[in-house]
């Protein structure tokens, strides 16, 4: 365990004033997180397309997204965190209006780019603000509340999200560019700048890489870069959940606020269960977590090819659940500490990618497997990847723990130049 893992004690007034509003703003976007989950529902009931074609257009906006993380984060490095948060959800807001107004197929895939050509951004931002707010002693606790965040929002939205569905889809995409501008108030009126100035130079590999060469440094990071890699092979599996599942759900005779109650659950779950397994995880290190977490998440997939009731599907729900609270926020939080302060938004930019890569890429392989092979070769297949994955992350490990522990000296660095750093910031 580096000494970036040394097991802290992260109370609530350790973390500034600025994340908590940073962290409501997240909560009322993953409130209104409606759209993409439906989406597919949307176009297979009230355009009338087949699976593989509905994965088709929801890879638009799959591939809108790749784009807007990678740009969102250069962004954010080079015009400020701020900016780039508001700039991209009210562009957002915009789109998520128009989308129920327009007729055709082709039409609304344009659109669906159009937003996630916005929306990609804030994601990888987000995360950027955190890394700059949280000192690398409490982030793992940080990305853990963040994460805490996005699923307290999922207990509360899709359950009523799929009673607005089975009335008109039109309503979800209202309502979710209603809470995206509350969100986008709270940001400009709460959240300010919260870039530090760069360094000046330190001996080491990773900062001297940092300075003046931008994404391509990044690219060329064949530590991150081969992590970044393995979780996009994760994150295909796990985007089956917001995209083949519903189908195969469908295809089983259940409604739609069948797949709104599982997701329920999987928010529900996630928020009485984060914080007591993140003290509980803090205790390992973060590569085992991974790990482990990914383990128990194929296993999870594994068991819906055998299911068919809402009870059933429950169980797998809460068993690939009790992986996903030990990967996501972990990862995130290591993807923070692989990261220079020259480059993090560019970091994070980049392991977004590998979700929002894997949101065009999921989908379109989601469905061609599930219309030529059935739910149960999807399942079983998705589970040997995860399989792959958490066995590959295990052999990769050593790796990154040494480059975490010099990257903290760095971040040191920068730190000390500000005075006084993050109470600065919670105050203006």
């Amino acid at each position: 365990m580096t000494s970036a893992e040394t097991p802290v004690h992260t109370r609530l007034r350790d973390l500034p004033a600025t994340f908590w509003w940073l962290w409501t703003a997240q909560l009322v976007v993953w409130i209104g997180r409606f759209v993409v989950p439906y989406m597919t529902l949307f176009l297979t009931s009230s355009i009338g397309m087949s699976a593989a074609g509905a994965g088709l257009v929801v890879a638009a906006y799959g591939a809108g997204v790749v784009v807007s993380s990678l740009a969102g984060g250069v962004l954010a490095d080079r015009f400020g965190r701020r900016r780039v948060l508001i700039g991209s959800e009210l562009l957002s807001v915009v789109v998520l209006v128009a989308i129920p107004l327009v007729d055709g197929t082709l039409l609304i895939a344009a659109l669906l780019t159009v937003y996630g050509l916005f929306n990609g951004a804030a994601g990888p931002v987000i995360h950027t603000m955190v890394g700059d707010l949280v000192e690398p002693r409490h982030r793992r606790a940080a990305f853990n509340y963040n994460y805490w965040a996005v699923n307290l929002g999922y207990a509360i939205g899709p359950l009523a999200a799929g009673f607005m569905a089975e009335h008109s889809f039109a309503l979800l995409f209202w309502c979710q560019a209603a809470l995206v501008l509350v969100s986008t108030c709270l940001v400009a009126a709460k959240v300010p700048e919260t870039q530090l100035p760069a360094p000046a130079p330190v001996a080491g590999e990773v900062v001297r890489a940092g300075r003046g060469d931008g994404l391509m440094s990044v690219l060329r990071d064949r530590v991150f870069m081969t992590f970044a890699a393995v979780m996009f092979v994760y994150s295909v599996v796990y985007v089956q959940s917001m995209t083949t599942l519903p189908l195969v759900m469908t295809e089983q005779g259940h409604p739609s606020s069948h797949f709104g109650m599982l997701l329920t659950l999987n928010g529900v779950l996630l928020c009485v269960l984060q914080l007591p397994t993140a003290r509980y995880f803090q205790r390992w290190s973060r590569d085992l977590v991974i790990v482990v977490a990914i383990a128990v998440t194929a296993v999870g997939v594994g068991l819906q090819a055998a299911a068919s009731s809402l009870a059933m599907y429950m169980v797998t729900v809460a068993v690939w659940t009790l992986g996903e609270m030990g990967s996501h926020p972990q990862a995130t939080s290591l993807t923070a500490d692989l990261a220079d302060t020259a480059r993090r938004g560019r970091y994070q930019g980049v392991y977004g990618v590998t979700h929002s890569l894997a949101m065009a890429v999921g989908p379109v392989a989601g469905g061609l497997v599930l219309d030529s092979y059935g739910s149960r070769a999807l399942w079983l297949g998705a589970a040997g990847l995860a399989l792959v994955v958490s066995v590959l992350l295990a052999v990769t490990a050593r790796s990154r723990q040494r480059r975490v522990a010099a990257v903290m000296e760095a971040d040191a660095a920068a730190r000390a130049a500000v005075e006084p750093p993050v109470p600065e910031l919670a105050r203006s």
